[in-house]
């Protein structure tokens, strides 16, 4: 089945920085993170991506996370955790109002391995699984990115049990960071 990229955005109706890329440029429309993923990649790094200067891992992510949205790049996160720990610790890296969709364990009756949280967490968005990348850090959370038809990161530790592995997600410069995800999701899809 051939992949829709869609219409190119090459107007730049919000005079975002990087108007010659457009809209329909990245395959990828939604990350999907594991809450585990963003508390280790707090605790991970002691500074920000290469893109920024900030003094903190958690300044890094939030700037990391409006760039994503610059690109209409859509956040969301899933976990087996319950909401009010999920959202108290976000809320302590100041970093709970930058997604546009969490779901906990508490919403769904069927947890990770089972696929339930990724595909509602897309029905939510409105985004195919060929448009999602999952961000998961352990087996159970691999197995229910796939099971959902996602294309799935893991760090490093887990390698070869997903399509991509990858240390932090300010591991590389943003654009980069999204080319290559890019580059191995339509790798696999040839």
């Amino acid at each position: 089945m051939p992949v829709s990229f869609g219409p190119s955005d090459v107007k730049n109706p919000h005079n975002l920085q990087w108007a010659h890329v457009p809209e329909s440029f990245w395959l990828t429309k939604a990350l999907i993170f594991d809450f585990d993923w963003i508390v280790r990649e707090a605790a991970l790094r002691p500074h920000a991506m290469p893109d920024v200067e900030s003094t903190s891992a958690a300044g890094g992510l939030k700037e990391t996370f409006r760039r994503l949205r610059t690109f209409e790049i859509r956040l969301a996160m899933t976990s087996n955790f319950n909401q009010k720990t999920v959202v108290e610790k976000l809320h302590q890296l100041n970093l709970a109002e930058d997604f546009d969709c969490i779901r906990c364990a508490e919403e769904l009756p069927s947890l990770k391995p089972n696929p339930d949280l990724h595909i509602n967490v897309m029905e939510t968005l409105g985004i195919r699984p060929i448009k999602a990348i999952a961000l998961e850090t352990a087996p159970e959370g691999v197995q229910a990115a796939k099971a959902a038809g996602l294309f799935c990161v893991t760090p490093p530790e887990l390698k070869g049990q997903a399509d991509f592995t990858l240390n932090s997600i300010t591991e590389f410069h943003l654009l980069e960071l999204l080319e290559r995800m890019d580059r191995a999701k339509r790798d696999q899809l040839s």
